[in-house]
């Protein structure tokens, strides 16, 4: 930007969104696609563990989680028990062993507590039997990358990601400044118009969901509000910054923790307590169930909610305590009133969480994550198409390419085709990786990383739309394989997923082939893409040599022709 050009306010808001854009949009794209996918984390892990796929439901997955428990978890202080639902179809198990003071009445040596060791199972819900799932990093490595990178210190990706968020949100606002008609620009596109075509993609990308682009630009601002700001906190807090977080998540009235009597006692039916969970909630159900101190005669046994539907307590479930030996309901201590403020964070990052959502919303929230996505993409080709020099030959890839400009061209194809190459490579790895492999999870991370490097190192060696053209096509063609993958390496196919109604697989190889199919169109495109000259710049036709005229000849080639003689 020149600063001794006078220019308007617009002006100035278009030279603020395209650099805004530019310099931080690899990374915003990644978030986006990364944070878009996070929607569906649990299904993704469901995916990528195919000794899960063919568990199912029969109805009496509390009872024989109990039974299981009972024999594996005999002893702990606590049992928790996940049941299935619409996003898992089998049960996860967890239990907590007792402390050594509460287990033995003594306290440990040195003086200090010995913290319980947490111990996870995954349970078929029909037969009860524990189900040796592979390990994997399954949706959880793309959640965490969407907000803390990877490789770096958790605090320094926050910072990154923060910084980057920013800018999101200025680029937002003055792209909304830049367009005078942009409701107008929504319902325009014109085709095979070069820089006007891509124009267009990323005013209507832009433009339908401009609102979730705005939500969850700023909801994302929120949840990092309390690092990107921490006096605010410190200053409210100012003994005990842990107390923050403990009122965010409205535990500051949380009842005392039950004790344990000592005398056994063998738990109640759990069919019964199950029947008034389905009673008081009948829409959501009952999604988990907690039992501290079992066998002890002060048992209790808490049943919660599947799903909350109040945004401003975050979603929070209700819950109902039960005497885990005679059965009879218990008085639950009352949930903690949201301020106003805290209620209206607690919607924003509800919303950007997308946790309280049932199928429908969260699949919208997952096509504007799309959107959003192709919004960033469009952006930075933009940036490319209209600085790219008006071609004054019928070979452009020939013209001289400033450094910088080839810079941008570079990432722009390993920021956008290359991460999905990555991606798919991350799913594949998932399959071919030996379920035998220690530390397999972090292979499945290696083996993301390298591919994107690899993606890389192609666009620097090849031409620009050869390399454009070749990723999409690799990317197109591992997701669109995925489905093949998953039933030739153990998962359920995808007949076999529609016909048992197990959504949860069948939705991602669905998902995955839809995205290969549009990867492929994607490369049809740019295949058939012929840069446009401008008439004005074309290059002169090569004239033959010719001798310069004579005087004489001059004289006369100046001089009007002779008028045709009449007979």
């Amino acid at each position: 930007m020149r600063f001794d050009k006078p220019r308007t306010f617009r002006q100035s808001m278009s030279w603020v969104h395209t650099w805004a854009g530019l310099l931080l949009g690899w990374l915003l794209f990644a978030v986006f696609v990364t944070g878009t996918l996070s929607f569906f984390r649990n299904e993704i892990t469901l995916w990528m563990q195919p000794e899960l796929h063919r568990a199912h439901d029969d109805g009496h997955a509390a009872a024989n989680a109990l039974r299981t428990l009972e024999r594996v978890g005999s002893g702990a202080q606590q049992w928790t028990i996940s049941l299935p639902g619409p996003r898992s179809n089998v049960v996860n198990l967890s239990w907590r062993e007792a402390q050594p003071e509460q287990a033995q009445g003594s306290q440990s040596r040195g003086g200090g507590r010995q913290q319980p060791g947490l111990h996870r199972a995954v349970m078929d819900p029909a037969t009860g039997e524990l189900i040796e799932a592979r390990q994997t990093a399954g949706g959880n490595f793309l959640y965490r990358f969407h907000f803390e990178l990877y490789g770096i210190d958790r605090i320094w990706g926050r910072w990154i990601v923060g910084i980057a968020t920013m800018f999101m949100f200025v680029a937002l606002i003055t792209g909304v400044i830049v367009h005078r008609q942009i409701f107008r620009d929504f319902f325009t596109f014109r085709p095979a118009k070069g820089k006007r075509s891509w124009l267009d993609a990323h005013n209507a990308s832009g433009v339908l969901s401009l609102p979730f682009h705005l939500v969850i630009t700023f909801s994302g601002l929120v949840l990092l509000g309390s690092m990107l700001m921490p006096t605010a906190v410190s200053s409210a807090y100012p003994e005990d910054s842990a107390a923050y977080g403990r009122e965010l998540r409205g535990l500051g009235n949380a009842a005392p923790a039950p004790r344990a009597t000592g005398e056994a006692a063998p738990l109640t039916a759990i069919a019964p307590l199950l029947a008034e969970g389905e009673r008081r909630w009948p829409d959501a159900g009952v999604g988990s169930i907690v039992v501290t101190h079992p066998g002890d005669a002060g048992a209790i046994i808490e049943l919660r909610q599947a799903r909350g539907d109040s945004l401003a307590n975050r979603a929070a479930t209700e819950r109902l305590l039960f005497n885990g030996v005679s059965g009879k309901l218990l008085d639950a201590p009352p949930a903690a009133e949201p301020s106003t403020v805290r209620a209206i964070q607690n919607v924003l990052s509800a919303v950007h969480l997308g946790r309280f959502a049932s199928p429908l919303p969260r699949w919208l929230l997952f096509l504007s994550g799309v959107l959003g996505s192709l919004m960033v993409a469009s952006g930075l080709v933009l940036w490319v198409v209209s600085r790219a020099k008006d071609a004054p030959s019928a070979e452009p890839s020939l013209a001289p390419i400033p450094r910088g400009h080839r810079l941008v061209q570079v990432l722009n194809i390993a920021a956008v085709a290359g991460l999905m190459i990555a991606i798919a490579a991350y799913f594949w790895a998932n399959r071919l990786v030996p379920v035998e492999q220690a530390e397999r999870n972090l292979w499945e991370i290696r083996t993301f990383f390298s591919a994107w490097g690899l993606t890389l190192i192609h666009a620097l060696l090849r031409r620009h739309k050869r390399a454009w053209i070749e990723q999409l096509v690799a990317a197109g063609a591992l997701f669109a394989a995925l489905p093949l993958l998953n039933t030739f390496s153990g998962g359920a196919h995808l007949g076999h997923s529609l016909a048992s109604g197990q959504w949860q697989v069948a939705g991602f190889d669905l998902t995955a082939l839809a995205c290969g199919l549009l990867l492929f169109f994607a490369a049809r495109g740019v295949i058939r893409h012929v840069p446009r000259v401008r008439p004005g710049k074309a290059a002169p036709a090569a004239r033959p040599a010719t001798r310069s005229p004579r005087p004489a000849e001059a004289t006369a080639a100046q001089a009007p022709l002779p008028l045709p003689l009449r007979c």
